[in-house]
């Protein structure tokens, strides 16, 4: 499932506000039943951008659940900076969230380095490395949720 542009732009977190519009009871929906997960954010004065923050925000929703954030669920990382020092700064912020959120950042995260061409105008990617990069953390995500799930981890904790 992917959940995008005009769908990330929720109203402002608030804690305790029982009221959840459609997107948001959506994206928590999603968060609750997912086997791994893949974020991505540009990269905005050296961190995530306010849109992604907002969106990890709404995980707090999933703490009392019986898997509780994102436990035991591989979640890949994808940074867009333009530039490496952003780039790299905002992969290390997002690791952390995720540890914070007890998931498992991939071994890989990706970091798009857009102050060159990347993509052509169908998004094929023309950049060898960042294509590279994004194919392994989808396969890492992947392979973590199969091993998850065969071994009965995911299962076991529902």
């Amino acid at each position: 499932m992917l959940i995008a542009g005009p769908d990330l732009m929720l109203p402002m977190y608030m804690p305790g506000d029982p009221a959840r519009p459609l997107g948001v009871s959506r994206l928590i929906d999603s968060l609750r039943c997912c086997d791994g997960l893949i974020l991505a954010t540009p990269a905005y004065h050296g961190t995530l951008s306010g849109l992604m923050k907002n969106v990890l925000d709404y995980a707090e929703d999933l703490r009392n659940d019986d898997r509780v954030y994102f436990d035991g669920l591989a979640v890949g990382l994808i940074v867009c900076a333009g530039g490496w020092q952003a780039a790299g700064q905002t992969m290390t912020t997002l690791r952390g969230i995720v540890h914070a959120l007890r998931g498992w950042p991939t071994p890989l995260g990706a970091m798009l380095n857009t102050s060159s061409r990347i993509f052509d105008e169908d998004g094929a990617c023309l950049d060898l490395s960042s294509k590279f990069q994004l194919e392994t953390v989808g396969q890492q995500v992947v392979e973590f949720a199969r091993m998850r799930r065969h071994a009965g981890g995911i299962d076991a904790v529902a």
